[in-house]
């Protein structure tokens, strides 16, 4: 009976993926081939900022031997190679496996279930891509009247239900298989479990990893950016200029908020103005008292600002602020979660005492 109803159930289903592929249009192809391209070029971003950090700090503090510097380069350098290589080949049409095809079940499904724009889970994945860091998802960047960030997170959230699905196939495929060998029972839900679990997370990966990467990346900013906001304000009155402070500044970490300073210094040296490459700065970071720097500094040069050293250190002293507030509540966070732990450690402590002593008592 249970052979009849999971033949049943995994035919039925196979048959509505197959009917809901069908039904995607042509421009979810393209947007599966685009994101894919995209993918590979963010691995490949991911991967140059991580060999950026290796040299610069062991340029600085000498933490390995040439021999195994070279060695690690060589290596990263070869990972770089072939993220190239898969993007260049998505971005050219030369390349489209069958897995590529599997999201066009979930770009459909997204469709029937009405999730769109104003979907509160897609929402928080378009924010999410859009604090990535990654160029091609910045804010204000568009493709064919879509925002780049809503293609990705389309993409990642349709994987997502797609591999869902198919784990129910596949489980229920295997589950057939499995009690057709003549196996017990345990043994048929375990591999079905299995098999649904592999599926599911291979989808669920990409879709956790956007949002985590995207969450370090804005706990990192909130962290980093007191010290960055307080070098730029010292430098400024001390009597250099904005745009030599800002050099200066980003010239002196190697964390986030650094290494999105250099991003700004680059902009400037590629002819870009100062509020085009602070806005483009805002576009992949979400910091509030970033956007209070920047309004100053973008004023200071459109219109003059006397004030301006002042006025920063005013921003560096809230923010300042508002982190030993952070770390306080962080402070109180944590007491509360060790609250259970430690009640745990006291019972068990009891435990161990109490029983042996009840059991001398008895005898």
């Amino acid at each position: 009976m249970l052979t009849i109803v999971l033949m049943v159930i995994a035919t039925a289903a196979s048959v509505y993926f197959l009917l809901e592929m069908g039904r995607a249009d042509r421009d979810s192809v393209a947007e599966i081939i685009m994101s894919k391209a995209w993918s590979n070029r963010f691995s490949k971003q991911t991967l140059e900022e991580k060999r950026s950090s290796y040299l610069w700090k062991n340029e600085r503090y000498h933490l390995h031997s040439p021999k195994t510097v070279q060695k690690k380069l060589k290596s990263w350098d070869k990972q770089i190679a072939k993220y190239s290589q898969n993007d260049e080949a998505y971005s050219n049409g030369r390349t489209f496996s069958l897995i590529d095809i599997i999201p066009l079940f979930g770009y459909q499904f997204l469709v029937d279930l009405k999730i769109d724009s104003n979907s509160d889970i897609l929402r928080s994945l378009v924010r999410s891509c859009e604090h990535t860091g990654y160029n091609e998802l910045e804010r204000d960047r568009v493709t064919v009247d879509k925002k780049n960030s809503f293609i990705y997170a389309y993409y990642v959230l349709a994987s997502l239900f797609s591999f869902l699905f198919i784990g129910i196939i596949l489980a229920c495929f295997l589950g057939v298989v499995v009690i057709a060998a003549g196996n017990e029972i345990e043994s048929v839900i375990m591999i079905m479990a299995v098999s649904f679990a592999a599926a599911a997370l291979y989808g669920y990966i990409p879709y956790e990893s956007l949002r985590s990467y995207a969450n370090k990346r804005q706990d990192e900013l909130d962290t980093e950016f007191p010290n960055a906001i307080s070098k730029i304000a010292l430098l400024v009155t001390a009597g250099m200029n904005i745009t030599n402070a800002i050099t200066e500044t980003a010239n002196s970490g190697d964390s986030l908020i650094y290494r999105e300073l250099r991003s700004v210094v680059g902009d400037l040296g590629k002819a870009s103005t100062v509020q085009s490459a602070f806005q483009r700065m805002q576009c992949r970071c979400d910091n509030r008292y970033l956007d209070k720097m920047v309004t100053i500094i973008t004023k200071s040069y459109i219109f003059g600002n006397r004030d301006l050293a002042d006025d920063l250190k005013e921003i560096n002293d809230e923010c300042w602020l508002d982190k030993k507030h952070n770390a306080r509540r962080m402070g109180e966070r944590v007491q509360t979660k060790l609250f259970i732990p430690t009640m745990l450690m006291f019972i068990g402590v009891l435990v161990v005492i109490i029983i042996p002593a009840m059991s001398g008592f008895n005898l």
